[in-house]
């Protein structure tokens, strides 16, 4: 499979992802049970899909140091700067939150990173630490050993942090719960050949186990709404794993028809879209249950107004360079 097939396959993944996320948030946001098992089913499968997407990207070749600096630095771009420029200038300084205090937001956020946009800043973190697993991997043999070695001690520091100033502290939590996707990601694009030769052996054998395996933990747990004990951890992880198995498939069978509606096109735009629609996705009332007449028309109101004016928002900041280079870590407007 050439590059350029490979990128409009995940481009279409992302785009779908992205409905799907959008949705989630406006029914979160816009009725009264949240969409019921329609948002366990797309809560279990939104963001570890973007994981493993970041984390197949993240793979790539590192054989400098000079290299390495590079690809830390565009880590920031891409990330950091977007997730601390919303915060900062949307949130504490437009809007005016926290009373405008910066100090007092920052020591929110350290604490809360969901208070902003926080896959952005797991995706920063984790790929900080596949870089160094990255040119870990082109320096002597052993590679499977050294990239281990690395995750490790980049594990335990994150614990040790975590040990004396809590879980919640920097996201470590978001960081240690979606690194296992995001890596997953990662170890695709590493071993791609090999998992594709074993997917073209069983895959219909797999697809039909995810399948099971999804409908059966969506129908009989609630996930949204569970606990953080180990037995819902795995579950969660499991639907997250199998969910995106089978979504990823449809994907790939229906991709004439999504390139028709031009889903690579959404896909090609997912941070733009995730970081923006995040600010427009509650402009209305939460109304009645989804499965009621007026709970729908609520939600079809509210996602038709949530997905104008985050197109508004986008095309305004990409208009300007330096709009485009903060609050979505480009330089150029594509």
């Amino acid at each position: 499979m050439n590059k350029k097939a490979r990128q409009k396959e995940m481009d279409l993944y992302k785009g779908l992802l992205i409905i799907l996320v959008i949705i989630r948030h406006v029914l979160q946001y816009s009725v009264g049970d949240e969409g019921g098992i329609l948002t366990n089913y797309i809560w279990a499968v939104q963001m570890p899909g973007f994981m493993i997407v970041a984390g197949y990207f993240s793979f790539r070749s590192i054989g400098t140091v000079k290299e390495l600096g590079r690809r830390l630095l565009l880590s920031v771009q891409h990330y950091a700067l977007p997730f601390f420029s919303w915060f900062l200038i949307v949130d504490l300084v437009l809007l005016g939150k926290w009373n405008s205090n910066p100090s007092k937001a920052l020591h929110t956020l350290m604490y809360n990173v969901d208070g902003g946009l926080w896959f952005l800043w797991v995706v920063f973190v984790l790929s900080i630490i596949t870089s160094f697993a990255n040119i870990s991997l082109s320096i002597g043999k052993i590679k499977v050993l050294k990239a281990g070695f690395v995750g490790a001690v980049c594990y335990l520091i994150l614990l040790a942090i975590g040990y004396f100033k809590g879980l919640d502290f920097l996201g470590i939590k978001y960081i240690l719960y979606y690194s296992i996707f995001y890596l997953f990601g990662w170890f695709i694009r590493w071993n791609e050949g090999l998992i594709k030769k074993i997917y073209a052996k069983y895959g219909n054998v797999i697809d039909a186990v995810c399948l099971l395996v999804f409908l059966y933990i969506i129908f009989k747990y609630d996930l949204y709404h569970s606990s953080d004990d180990v037995l819902y951890i795995a579950l969660r992880c499991i639907a997250g794993f199998v969910g995106n198995m089978i979504l990823f498939k449809l994907c790939l069978v229906y991709a004439q028809v999504l390139c028709k509606a031009k889903l690579e096109i959404i896909g090609a735009y997912t941070l733009e879209i995730y970081a923006s629609h995040m600010y427009v996705n509650h402009l209305l009332e939460k109304g009645d249950s989804f499965f009621t007449m007026a709970g729908l028309c609520n939600f079809i109101g509210s996602f038709f107004i949530t997905t104008l004016f985050t197109i508004i928002i986008i095309a305004v900041f990409k208009s300007i360079k330096v709009s485009n280079f903060l609050f979505y870590g480009k330089k150029s407007n594509s």
